[in-house]
């Protein structure tokens, strides 16, 4: 958090390993940006799978309402929003899919005419351009790159970074700052180190931090040998050769059919089954390339397939072992089992015989697999259940939909693969769904190893080697992308078909992914930089800018619970009569009971809420209790120990809430005090005993806008009029002190109002020469701060035309003579440096707009109450 407040312009990549709390650490900084009120727009991109987790976290721990816009909520509001209508100008804070951005034109329009103070990217490497991007990966890209210039603060949050190459990683921090990268060839440390947070499980911190909280692993090889029925299926498959194998022109294993099977096999006969008839009918149909041999070839495969049977699955009959060693029953709510496979028919598979062959009811067994229309939120309310104690379910079948960023470790500490993935990085992510923080047991994770009589089929069997892979980073290499060196889920996968394909054999594959490691150790010794770049980044964070030792503003009121007590107190008088049931105060145990106030709930008329429903502004519906009832605590103790029984009940939302600074209900009751008084008034009172006879003490409140509008100076205090006609200004904090207005305070009615009228005129004036004063103070360290910016921009601006020289030459004195070739330079050159001075402009406008202060000679002031003594 520190790195992030030292920014003038929080932009910041959280690229921890996996299971490391990027979730916790992007909501501490959001709650930090809000208080000081520069977050009061907040948008949230992450997966389909993961919206309500996200929500939920934001909400239960930082007090931060998003309006969660999936399938369900699109489809209600889909037929009252009008086309013009522009949807994120209805929700301050929201949070919706990738998918939804891509696939629903309105929505994705509706961002190029929206801004937020905050936008946070999860899973932010799905939107990384990556050399094997295509397709839905490239046009994640072009979104991201949309969002980043849409937000003043931006928050990427993602466990892998980069795919190997300094381009990769170069896409992200394009988003975060473009002006520091002039070529995304040649990135540097020192350019971009205080926008990166990076580190391993292996990093001594992580280490010493969370070591202790997060039990060690136990992983749990399956060895078993294959049925005869499986020898004949993957012999055949070993020796096939396909004429639309011959035809590909890629040249990569990856892209062969013939991988395309042997993957489909290594997960299930059904998944193998499956593709094997799509292909055929395919061919059949002229929908897909192939020969009539290679259809009859197919077809004499898919007979083999259909052979092994349940009984002749032998990966299926070690699962089933596996159960029966663990005495597993299905009886206990803590004793969850995850299954993870690749292929949504073999999920399909798994689910219903595992249902017969366990004896367990349908409810027991559910799957997650993005099959279906509304993925999104099918896979939410099974996620949700998942971890909830009273939920019937306690076997989850995955795809790898589930295997970013899910907390899954609640209620499991089991997790099966079932398949194992191609990719080692895809294997980090699935076990990163228990072996997490907040995981109280040992995660238990178990794989299978088919072994065969055929040297052929025993050449296929490579994976059982990126496990061993993934122990060696557990151990301490820390980014095991060196390996493989693709570092994204695609490239690793294309890396191992290739061993797969040649038939090269575990050892052999082994020796590579060594090598491969040893060649990036080598290059880290031999260059710093490389070393620098794609290693960790824990470096200590610089001062914040304007950090100061005091603590915070003064308060009337010693702490948030004391505020509230005395706000629901005076709402609660029938005059006010603000809740429809009198609430409930215990400052014993210091807990607020209230039923929520009609003004707190909806008046929704495009769909996303019920009628009546809590106002999403205020807290996501899931929050409030069965008679729209809430609870309030400021007991960090009692909020951890809620969202934990929240685990165990029907509900998955505890509904008592942190009660704190950044709660939306401070909102609310800032509202409802500005109600206390007629509009342009202000209370006046008695302190007599407390200020001295015939002194007046006006209380106002000034500030001092940048161009955006946010207060640059902003400034309480108390203009102190004595009896001779002299106004002095007292801090606040004094005045509260002197005048012990915290305490009790008996105030008589004033029958003359003359002393008190008098004194406004005057300290008015004073204040705002006061506050002036302070601007032309400010202004010359924020000249100062400004120009170092500005200086700094400069610089980088020079690299980037200089970097444009080497790539495209100087500028000709003339393009009369110019062949065709150099005028397309030219033209490109000049379109590049137009694109220069705008991304320079712009930004150099958004230091100015938000560093220069409104130069009003009247600064606005608001009286907010007048004391006489």
């Amino acid at each position: 958090m520190e790195r992030a407040l030292a920014q003038d312009r929080v932009r910041l990549l959280i690229a921890d390993d996996v299971g490391l709390g990027k979730t916790l650490e992007a909501g501490l900084i959001t709650s930090e940006l809000a208080l000081r009120g520069r977050a009061d727009r907040i948008l949230v991109v992450t997966t389909r799978a993961m919206l309500t987790q996200f929500q939920k976290e934001f909400w239960t721990r930082f007090s931060i309402p998003l309006s969660r816009l999936d399938s369900a909520a699109i489809r209600r509001m889909r037929n009252k929003i009008p086309a013009h209508y522009n949807v994120f100008d209805q929700f301050d804070r929201s949070i919706v899919s990738i998918d939804t951005l891509k696939r629903d034109n309105q929505i994705r329009d509706a961002l190029k005419h929206s801004y937020w103070d905050l936008i946070i990217i999860d899973e932010a490497h799905n939107a990384a351009e990556r050399k094997s991007a295509a397709g839905s990966n490239s046009q994640r890209a072009e979104l991201a790159q949309l969002l980043s210039r849409r937000t003043d603060s931006l928050l990427l949050l993602t466990a892998t970074p980069h795919d190997g190459s300094q381009e990769s990683f170069a896409s992200l921090i394009t988003m975060l700052d473009p002006t520091r990268v002039p070529d995304p060839t040649r990135l540097h440390r020192s350019d971009i180190g205080d926008l990166v947070v990076r580190r391993f499980r292996s990093s001594p911190e992580v280490v010493v931090d969370i070591g202790r909280e997060v039990p060690k692993r136990e992983l749990f090889p399956r060895r078993f040998p294959i049925s005869p029925e499986e020898e004949v299926a993957y012999q055949s498959i070993a020796e096939l050769h396909l004429d639309l194998d011959a035809q590909e022109t890629r040249g990569r294993a990856i892209d062969l059919f013939r991988t395309t099977i042997a993957k489909a096999i290594f997960s299930s006969p059904a998944a193998c089954h499956e593709t094997l008839e799509r292909r055929i009918r395919g061919i059949e149909n002229g929908t897909a390339r192939g020969t009539e041999a290679d259809r009859d070839r197919l077809r004499a495969l898919a007979d083999q397939v259909v052979a092994i049977d349940t009984a002749a699955f032998s990966k299926y009959q070690e699962l089933l072992q596996l159960l029966r060693q663990l005495r597993w029953n299905g009886k206990s709510t803590r004793d969850r089992l995850v299954i993870f496979s690749e292929r949504i028919a073999t999920v399909a598979w798994l689910a219903e015989r595992l249902r017969e062959d366990l004896n367990l009811a349908p409810d027991q067994v559910a799957r997650v697999d993005g099959g279906s229309v509304e993925a999104d939120v099918r896979t939410q309310e099974v996620i949700e259940a998942f971890g909830q104690e009273r939920s019937p379910i306690r076997i989850l079948i995955a795809s790898d939909m589930a295997s970013e960023g899910l907390n899954l470790h609640f209620q499991c500490h089991r997790l099966i693969h079932f398949d194992l993935p191609w990719s080692l990085l895809r294997f980090q992510q699935r076990n990163g769904r228990i072996d997490r923080y907040g995981q109280d047991r040992p995660p238990q994770i178990s794989y299978f190893v088919g072994e065969s009589a055929h040297p052929k089929v025993r050449q296929m069997w490579v994976l059982e080697k990126l496990v061993a892979k993934d122990e060696a980073a557990q151990a301490g290499v820390g980014d095991p992308a060196v390996f493989l060196g693709a570092g994204d889920a695609e490239g690793e996968e294309a890396v191992v078909a290739e061993a797969i394909a040649s038939g090269i054999g575990a050892e052999a594959f082994e020796r590579q992914m060594d090598e491969r490691a040893a060649d990036a150790v080598t290059q880290m010794s031999l260059d710093d930089e490389f070393a620098a770049l794609f290693g960790d980044y824990a470096d200590p964070a610089p001062a914040l800018i304007g950090a100061s030792t005091d603590d915070g503003p003064p308060r009337l009121f010693k702490d948030t619970f004391t505020y509230a007590t005395a706000m629901i107190e005076r709402l609660s008088r029938p005059e006010e009569n603000a809740f429809p049931e009198m609430p409930g105060i215990f400052p014993a145990d210091r807990l607020i009971r209230i039923t929520i106030p009609a003004d707190m709930r909806s008046r929704d008329g495009f769909g996303y809420a019920s009628e009546g429903a809590v106002d999403g502004r205020f807290m996501p519906e899931e929050a409030v209790g069965p008679g729209g009832r809430i609870e309030l605590t400021d007991q960090a103790r009692v909020i951890n120990q809620a969202i934990s029984d929240a685990k165990a009940q029907e509900r998955a939302w505890p509904t008592v809430q942190f009660l704190w600074d950044g709660h939306p209900i401070l909102d609310w009751f800032a509202d409802r005090a500005s109600t206390f008084f007629p509009e342009h008034s202000a209370p006046v009172a008695s302190l007599v005993g407390r200020l001295l006879p015939g002194e007046v003490a006006v209380i106002l409140h000034g500030a001092i806008p940048n161009a955006n509008g946010a207060p640059v100076v902003d400034l309480w205090a108390a203009m102190i009029r004595s009896p001779d006609g002299m106004v002095r200004i007292e801090d606040m904090g004094t005045f509260l002190a002197r005048t012990r207005l915290a305490e009790d305070t008996p105030s008589r009615p004033l029958e003359d109002l003359t002393a008190a009228m008098a004194a406004i005129p005057i300290s008015v004036d004073r204040f705002q020469t006061h506050l002036v004063e302070l601007r032309r103070a400010r202004e010359t360290d924020i000249q100062r701060d400004l120009e170092a910016v500005l200086d700094r921009l400069a610089a980088l601006e020079t690299r980037f035309r200089a970097q444009l020289t080497l790539d495209l030459g100087d500028v000709p004195v003339s393009d009369v003579s110019m062949s065709p070739v150099e005028k397309r330079r030219l033209t490109i050159r000049r379109k590049r440096e137009q694109e220069i001075d705008k991304l320079f402009n712009d930004w150099t406008e958004w230091f100015e707009r938000t560093r220069k202060m409104v130069a009003d000679p009247n600064p606005h002031v608001d009286v907010k109450a007048v004391f006489v003594g």
